[in-house]
């Protein structure tokens, strides 16, 4: 079967040539480089453009030569890439960590080679000291990356539980130990409590984990210490509570970001801020804005209404509150409630904010709540205004009390609204 013919073009020794008049009479003649019939079609299909404008004196036969040089360079790399075998793609080296030895399981080993000796006092007491180190880092910790700042963050923890031979405490798991918000000081653990846990810390990273078994070079324990303790919480300074707003504001985002404000401008206590669903922030008619409704808590005085701040409406927490489903901070409730404390002591540090005032009083998640009540204390005139909105018992009030009943919203309201943390 003859192929159909090319249009301004013509075989010399099976090679295609493309050839045609120019505007000055002069022929144009040119190799495609090629014997196929399929190639010189598709060539000048792609040249027939420019190969009537050079015939309509619109370009120059340079130009033009140009133009077909490039079509048959292209050609010919594309031909060679077709001959070309396909790489053969070499397979990525599988890389094989060894597992992790864990926490869980560095306890564990220690107890086997250790415990043998101890008495069923000493074995039940040791018992009850790892279980906050266990619960804060998680027994799936590859001991390897424990730092120093993990033990702070575990030794901060362990002074603010409280005693677990008092009621309510004595039938609680550790988890809901550590989740307790305002522990009266005379119900947290003492002195010697607290020492004897980081003595135990100590013995397992430093001794055991680094000097006997070398698993570790350096023990995270090393340089940590447990100061003799102050049952009382401290307060942030106003610069400090200042420093904590602004670093919401200007670099946290989700769940942080509205912790912080809330704990600074609401006077609530962690667990109330944690398990907040989006229910309980409403609105109230006769004062017209909006609060948040708590409902649980460990006295009858903790069940409040806690005005919601200008500053946090301006900040857009109530778009935030339509963002979510139910509850509005799903990854701090709960068993993970713990999380806030170790971002705030993470924070904290970052802000170069120390651990303990100048009257050697700790300052963790709680302190927020103290910030605002000394604060408040400055202008609140009637003490049970602040009392209502914190969530503590009407004091002062003698036989006046059994008339006395929930202050409305917008009386109580002065004891939020005059909070400033902004840097002005």
């Amino acid at each position: 079967m003859l192929s159909k013919r090319i249009r301004y073009t013509f075989k010399r020794s099976s090679i295609y040539y493309v050839q045609f008049s120019l505007p000055e009479g002069k022929m144009f003649r040119r190799s495609l480089d090629t014997d196929s019939h399929r190639e010189a079609s598709a060539l000048m299909i792609a040249l027939m453009p420019q190969l009537l404008m050079v015939k309509g004196g619109l370009s120059s036969s340079e130009e033009f030569n140009i133009a077909i040089s490039s079509l048959i360079k292209n050609r010919m790399v594309k031909r060679a890439d077709r001959a070309l075998p396909p790489p053969v793609a070499k397979p990525a080296p599988i890389i094989v960590e060894p597992p992790a030895f864990t926490l869980g399981a560095a306890w564990n080993q220690y107890k086997a080679q250790r415990g043998s000796n101890w008495t069923i006092a000493i074995a039940s007491a040791n018992d009850r000291y790892i279980e906050p180190l266990l619960a804060v880092l998680g027994d799936g910790s590859d001991v390897e990356r424990i730092s120093k700042r993990d033990i702070n963050n575990v030794m901060e923890a362990v002074e603010g539980l409280p005693k677990r031979v008092v009621q309510p405490y004595r039938a609680m798991t550790i988890q809901q130990l550590l989740a307790c918000d305002d522990v009266a000081q005379e119900d947290l653990i003492g002195t010697e409590a607290i020492h004897k846990h980081l003595k135990l810390y100590k013995s397992l990273f430093k001794t055991f984990l680094t000097d006997e078994k070398g698993i570790l070079t350096k023990s995270p324990t090393d340089g940590v210490t447990a100061p003799p303790s102050s049952k009382r919480f401290g307060a942030y300074s106003v610069g400090e509570m200042r420093s904590f707003v602004s670093y919401a504001i200007n670099h946290a985002d989700g769940w942080l970001k509205w912790i912080i404000l809330l704990l600074a401008y609401t006077g609530a206590r962690r667990g109330e801020i944690a398990t907040l669903t989006k229910s309980q922030v409403c609105f109230d008619d006769d004062s017209i804005r909006h609060y948040l409704l708590i409902t649980d808590g460990k006295t009858d005085n903790a069940a409040r209404q806690v005005p919601i701040h200008q500053h946090l409406i301006e900040l857009g927490f109530l778009e935030f509150v339509e963002r979510r489903d139910h509850h509005l901070f799903l990854e701090v409730s709960g068993s993970n409630m713990n999380k806030i404390s170790k971002e705030m002591a993470v924070l904290r540090e970052r802000l170069n904010i120390p651990y303990r005032d100048i009257h050697n009083q700790r300052r963790i998640v709680h302190s927020f709540r103290h910030s605002v009540v000394t604060a408040a204390s400055g202008w609140v005139n009637n003490i049970a205004h602040l009392q209502q909105v914190i969530g503590h018992e009407k004091t002062g009030t003698g036989i006046t009390a059994r008339y006395m009943h929930t202050f409305p919203l917008n009386t109580v309201s002065h004891v939020i609204d005059k909070l400033n943390w902004m840097i002005m």
